[in-house]
């Protein structure tokens, strides 16, 4: 298998590369580098379509070039292959890449409004993030790191235990190391003042211990450790995501809502609300 991502000469592409690269480099397979050329008519015989092609091919080229030179910087040991697909949107052009080449995954870089260093989904990215039958990763804004250690796994209560084991497994093949991570908020301000205080502390600590427990099972048929799953809990959902000790080299698994026949990431609220205060690249598993 192999590890595609959508080669572009912006920045979010150059960031997107060096995840790629990371993940190959760990998985030990190559890079499949697609630029999508988007056809903004439809197909003609006349000379406009012969121009059109001839400069997206061109386009194309100078892209898929850069892309080269980029990921032998990053990688110069990553072994890349180079594609062009037309269709009517990058969208579209990117899944035919996916039922084309059948990769473990797909690489999206962030997009350019987002902060520096956070996970943001532009259009292009939220799109596929809703509708890839693959894993798909995400890089922050200004990642440069072409090398993964370690597989942040956020599981919580409500999602499957096999989604725990799906995403270890997803780490092992890499030969990265798992943590497990159930996130939480403290729900201040659930009970009306004349209620008291004492019953959301005494509610927050039974949801503690349910969800230490719940965490620890799923651990277990995952085949991690003992002391490979811990809670990580804030004020806020920011403070909860700070909560964790980030380390270089992190990837931070989160699971889709979802599922059926056809496997499809698809964010639920809490999933969304980590993804947007990450602080290291995000890879989503369909649900």
């Amino acid at each position: 298998m192999s590890v595609l991502v959508g080669c572009a000469p912006e920045r979010s592409g150059r960031h997107a590369l060096a995840l790629a690269a990371g993940l190959a480099r760990a998985r030990g397979e190559e890079v499949e580098l697609v630029h999508a050329v988007v056809r903004s008519w439809p197909a003609t015989p006349g000379a406009g379509d012969g121009e059109f092609r001839q400069w997206a091919r061109e386009s194309a080229d100078e892209s898929t070039r850069r892309g080269l030179e980029e990921l032998a910087l990053l990688a110069p040991d990553v072994v890349a292959r180079t594609h062009t697909v037309e269709a009517r949107s990058t969208v579209a052009a990117l899944h035919e890449a996916i039922e084309a080449l059948h990769p473990s995954a797909l690489v999206l870089g962030s997009g350019a409004n987002g902060a520096l260093g956070q996970v943001t989904l532009g259009s292009t990215a939220n799109a596929l993030a809703h509708s890839s039958p693959v894993p798909v990763l995400v890089a922050p804004r200004g990642h440069r790191t072409a090398t993964l250690d370690r597989v942040v796994a956020a599981w919580s209560p409500a999602d499957p235990p096999e989604l725990l084991a799906e995403m270890a497994e997803f780490a092992r093949e890499a030969g990265l190391r798992v943590r497990a991570v159930t996130f939480g908020r403290a729900p201040h301000g659930m009970y009306p003042p004349e209620v008291g205080l004492d019953v959301e502390d005494e509610v927050f600590e039974a949801w503690q211990t349910q969800a230490r427990e719940a965490l620890e099972a799923a651990a277990r048929a995952a085949g991690l450790d003992e002391g490979d799953a811990s809670l990580a809990l804030g004020e806020d959902w920011l403070d909860a995501v700070d909560a964790v000790d980030w380390e270089p080299g992190d990837l931070l698994a989160v699971g889709s809502h979802g599922g059926g026949v056809l496997r499809r990431v698809f964010l639920g609220s809490t999933a969304a609300k980590i993804l947007r205060h990450a602080p290291v690249p995000v890879v989503l598993f369909p649900g």
